[in-house]
């Protein structure tokens, strides 16, 4: 399970809103000066990253809670969203080569890019197909959501405790 600390901004129904800081490792690293990572995180600083959550733990509004989701499925709409759409323009732009080769040797480069172009919506639209298969929940009237696959969806599991959090703040101080 993949953790993440996050405070609660707004109630939907059975689901949170919960706020989450965006982080990098420049902290821990030993090239902190001559990172181009670094150079990105000052420009466009640690935003703050608002996510929509299954609400289990019963979670009000400003709660600090722990957030998560399962890595199988985090690799699963890893490959849905990046590999799939990649592959399938990959594989219809060499289609897209070999009808040039036998019938239009000229436009083998504009048939390859127009298949390139046609996979690649087409991989999109089928990883949105497959990620909306499975079990259907029904969303709050206001969400713009709809009905989704419920499995790549983040999970409240459990709140923190503030008294715990602000002794491990004293207690770690330097």
């Amino acid at each position: 399970m993949v953790e993440e600390q996050a405070r609660v901004v707004d109630r939907e129904g059975d689901y949170v809103w919960v706020e989450t800081q965006c982080q990098t490792s420049c902290g821990s690293c030993s090239v902190k000066n001559g990172c181009g990572t670094q150079v990105l995180s000052k420009v466009f600083g640690n935003k703050s990253a608002y996510i929509r959550c299954r609400n289990t733990c019963q979670a009000k509004i400003g709660d600090q809670v722990i957030i998560g989701i399962n890595e199988a499925e985090l690799l699963s709409g890893s490959f849905l969203l990046y590999l799939l759409p990649i592959l399938t323009m990959i594989a219809v732009s060499g289609v897209g080569v070999a009808i040039a080769g036998q019938w239009w040797p000229q436009g083998t480069d504009l048939l390859a890019i127009i298949g390139a172009v046609i996979g690649l919506l087409v991989g999109l639209k089928y990883s949105c197909i497959i990620s909306q298969t499975g079990p259907r929940k029904q969303t709050h009237k206001k969400s713009s959501y709809g009905s989704q696959n419920t499995k790549y969806e983040p999970v409240i599991l459990r709140k923190v405790n503030p008294l715990a959090s602000a002794k491990q703040v004293i207690w770690n101080k330097p």
